[in-house]
Formats: structure tokens, C-alpha cells, sequence
């Protein structure tokens, strides 16, 4: 029986757990391929479900990346791999220098419209400047792409800003979640728990999901906001401490350190309602965010914004409520019909389930990975 194909998978943002590089891609490519990962961790090699883990130099500013970058040219160089299949932007140099020097495979995993998430970067000083990065990156990403073998975007609406020729050696691989047995914590909880889940910053909405809480406590509930994931924006943390009522009303997991998916599994567990307020609408408002489908998988109805793609969703699978994210009472109001209505607020959780468990799940996308991988 022939060798396995071997895959070099690296990434210089995201660590090692991240769960579209390691669960679901990476561990999905060990049924045919000899996957070996290179990612930021705190050790330096494990193996677990059949993934070959490199751990990389952790990082806490922009500037930390240069060495990891650094290292992970000399891995390359040093490597034997038939395919190198790299997920983050800053790492398409490299994957120019394998094609040019190493004459391999070369697959581009594309997680973002990288354009406008450009245009939302605070370290980047001025709003003019962050204009002129964002065309010139999005100028030299397309023209890199041309020499590479395949292109993976992780939303249906990234490719239209790509030329034809791109387009046709990419596919579309979506961020649905692993399909798991639905957790649940025995017990009866005094509050009603609103979650969210992802980093939290004022564009993902952290301020209007905190301007809610004050308009349902004057009206007598006993709520709890849960916000899972790294908070990057002190202006947040300032705002909750300084009102002792918010701070009674919200728990912060995970706060300045990175939230495993154990975690946030855990904490969909027992989670009532689920929150997408955001506003920013340039970046956001045609992407299907992962947690709506993780909220949907754990049978958690929801509340997101008001976006055309999003409201369609939500027409479709009667999942949970659009609202205006801006609106704070508008926003208040539809958890408090949730909360009020428990009949239907379970039924949308149902709803949600029954749409993941047919076609919102990751199977669907693992096998499409492990085809067009298998073609070239």
C-alpha cells in the first residue's frame, strides 16, 4: 500500500486548538493524508487524533509575529510535505516561496474578507491609512493567489471580490460545527443565562449586549450576560467594573486569555439565549457567523442583528429574533419575549437543531475538503 500523501498545515495567528485548523480541518484530513500542524502553543510537540502538532512561539502584539514567521520559513525549508496548506494572510509570502522554491502544492485557506477587517484594525493609526493597507493587501493577495493550486474560502460571499481565474480552482468551505450530542448541566439555575461567545470588542457588539442588561433588571429579571472569549478592549472591562449592578449581571470567561472550545462548549450547556448584536456592518453583515450555528446545534434560540443574510437564516430555520443591534430597547424587547414565552423559545432551539443535524454541519464540509484535496 502506498505512503500517504503528506499535508504541512500552518498558521502564525491562531493556536494550535483553533477550531477550524485543528477539529475540524486538520483532524478531518487524517482519514487520507499525513497532516502535521505548525501553530502557536506552549509545547513543543504532541500528537492528538491523529494530527503531528509543531508547537510555535506564543505571541501577544502584532510585532511578536515576525519571529514566528521566521521559524516557520526554516520548518518549510527543512520540510518534505507534498502540500503546504497555510491559514493565515501574512503567510502568502511563504506560500510564494514554496511554489517558487519548493515547486509543491500550495493550498490558501481564506477565513475572512480581509478588506474590511482591514478597515476595523485600531493599530493601524488612522482611518485613511487603514484604507490605503487594506487596497494595497487585498491588490497583493489576488495577485499571489494566481500561482497558487487552491483557494479555500470559509463563506460563500469572500470569492466575489476575486477574479474569475480564482474562482475556479477554489471552493467554499464552511465554518459549520462538528455535530456533538447536546450537553446539558442538571440543576435549576435562579437566573436566565444570555451568552455569547467569541472575542469580545465594541465591533462585535460587547456595548450593545451590555446595554440591555440594565433595561431587564429595572423590569424584575434575573438575568446573567456570560461573555466567553478573549476580551481585547479595556473601555469594556472599565464599564462593567464601574456599576456594581452590571458587574453582579455579567461573567466574564475567559477575559484577557484565550477560551478553549471545552470551555465554550461547557458553557452552551446550560445557556438559555444567545446574543449577536453587532453593528458593524461593513465587516459582518453578509458573514454567517460560527456561533449561530453552535448556538443552533445546543438548541439555544437566538437574538442577532437585523442583516439581510443573517434575517434570512433566521426566516428559514425559525431559529430566533432579528432585531435592530443599535436599538437597545428593540433588543431588550426580543429577549424578553424569549423569556417570557418558554414554549417558543424552546421550539426555536429545536428548530435550530433539527436545521444543523440536516445541513449546517461540519460532515457536509469535511467531505467536500477531503475531495477537492484528493483531485489535485
Amino acid at each position: 500500500m502506498p505512503d500517504k500523501r503528506s499535508i504541512f498545515i500552518c498558521t502564525s495567528v491562531h493556536r494550535w486548538n483553533d477550531p477550524r485548523i485543528f477539529y475540524k480541518e486538520a483532524v478531518s484530513l487524517t482519514k487520507k493524508y499525513d497532516v502535521e500542524l505548525h501553530a502557536p502553543a506552549e509545547f513543543d510537540f504532541k500528537e492528538e487524533k491523529g494530527v503531528k502538532i509543531f508547537g510555535l512561539p506564543s505571541w501577544h502584539k502584532v510585532a511578536d509575529r515576525k519571529k514566528i514567521r521566521k521559524e516557520l520559513l526554516k520548518r518549510i525549508r527543512r520540510s518534505t510535505a507534498d502540500m503546504f496548506h497555510f491559514h493565515d494572510p501574512e503567510l502568502i509570502i511563504l506560500g510564494l516561496y514554496v511554489k517558487i522554491f519548493k515547486r509543491k502544492i500550495v493550498i490558501y485557506d481564506i477565513h475572512e474578507d480581509y478588506y474590511t477587517q482591514i478597515l476595523l484594525k485600531k493599530w493601524i493609526p488612522t482611518k485613511f491609512i487603514r484604507t490605503i493597507v487594506a487596497i494595497i493587501f487585498s491588490f497583493t493577495e489576488k495577485l499571489i493567489c494566481n500561482s497558487f493550486d487552491l483557494i479555500i474560502f470559509a463563506e460563500n460571499y469572500y470569492k466575489n471580490s476575486f477574479p474569475q481565474k480564482i474562482i475556479d480552482k477554489s471552493i467554499d468551505i464552511l465554518n459549520y460545527p462538528i455535530l456533538n450530542e447536546i450537553k446539558s448541566i442538571a440543576g435549576n439555575k435562579e437566573y436566565v443565562k444570555i451568552i455569547y461567545t467569541g472575542n469580545v470588542t465594541v465591533d462585535r457588539g460587547a456595548i450593545n449586549m451590555i446595554k440591555c442588561l440594565p433595561v431587564l433588571i429595572e423590569k424584575g429579571y434575573n438575568i446573567k450576560l456570560y461573555l466567553v472569549g478573549l476580551l481585547k478592549d479595556e473601555n469594556i472591562i472599565s464599564l462593567i467594573e464601574k456599576d456594581a449592578e452590571l458587574s453582579n449581571n455579567i461573567a466574564m470567561i475567559g477575559k484577557r486569555e484565550y477560551v478553549d472550545k471545552s470551555v465554550i462548549d461547557n458553557q452552551y450547556s446550560d445557556a438559555d439565549i444567545g446574543l449577536a448584536l453587532i453593528s458593524s456592518k461593513a465587516h459582518y453583515k453578509k458573514k454567517l457567523l460560527t456561533k449561530f450555528f453552535e448556538y443552533m446545534q445546543n438548541e439555544i434560540p437566538m437574538v442577532i442583528s437585523k442583516y439581510n443574510e443573517w434575517e434570512k437564516l433566521i426566516n428559514d430555520t425559525k431559529c430566533g429574533i432579528c432585531v435592530d443591534p443599535d436599538n437597545v430597547m428593540e433588543s431588550a424587547k426580543a429577549i424578553e419575549y424569549l423569556i417570557n414565552n418558554p414554549a417558543i423559545a424552546k421550539q426555536m432551539g429545536k428548530n435550530g437543531r433539527k436545521a444543523v443535524e440536516e445541513y449546517y454541519n461540519w460532515d457536509t464540509q469535511a467531505e467536500k475538503l477531503i475531495t477537492v484535496i484528493n483531485s489535485i
